[in-house]
């Protein structure tokens, strides 16, 4: 009966120490800087931005807009801060996003919020090495319909030099209206 005990015991503590050593290791996975990670700094730099905004899909010309950005690798490298200002339809037009990578989801991140609204959108992607593109996916309310609204957004790599940005609202036949297009170039 002593010996059930102690080995009873022993399992125990066994158990419990291979459970904190498998919750360190866990939590030293999760802070990795993955070439997910690196990845991202692709972003990084000073930007001009000129932008096309097509809010109304009956006008066919679109209000035009032109600025800077300003990418920074943040947090040991996890994540990109971008601050971009631009001016368009005469309006100066701040916007704030963060870029990452959720190792828990295996997904890009993007957080993004501007002075146009005052809420923020969330979306996730992926990234195609060969084709430089990012492509994120994810859904938002339409502010005055109060429908939910799916939308894409996608960053181009033309280069290292070269950014091809849009952001498109999926319809209901399944085909995306642009809503804006962006061309960042590094200064």
């Amino acid at each position: 009966m002593r010996y059930l005990k102690f080995l009873f015991l022993a399992l125990l503590f066994s158990a419990l120490a291979s459970a904190q050593t498998n919750k360190w290791s866990t939590l030293e996975e999760l802070t990795l800087v993955l070439p997910e990670h690196e990845a991202l700094a692709q972003f990084e730099g000073e930007w001009e931005v000129n932008i096309q905004f097509h809010f109304d899909e009956k006008e066919k010309q679109p209000l035009k807009g032109a600025g800077t950005a300003d990418n920074k690798v943040v947090l040991g490298g996890r994540f990109i801060e971008s601050r971009s200002q631009n001016i368009a339809f005469g309006m100066s037009i701040t916007s704030i996003a963060y870029l990452g990578f959720d190792v828990r989801l295996q997904k890009y991140t993007l957080y993004s919020m501007d002075e146009l609204g005052n809420f923020a959108i969330n979306a996730y992607g992926d990234y195609k090495k060969s084709d430089g593109k990012f492509l994120f996916e994810g859904s938002t309310m339409d502010y005055v319909t109060r429908e939910n609204q799916e939308f894409r957004i996608i960053y181009d790599f033309e280069g290292e030099d070269k950014i091809k940005y849009e952001v498109d609202f999926l319809l209901p036949d399944g085909t995306y209206r642009p809503y804006i297009n962006a061309e960042f170039k590094r200064k």
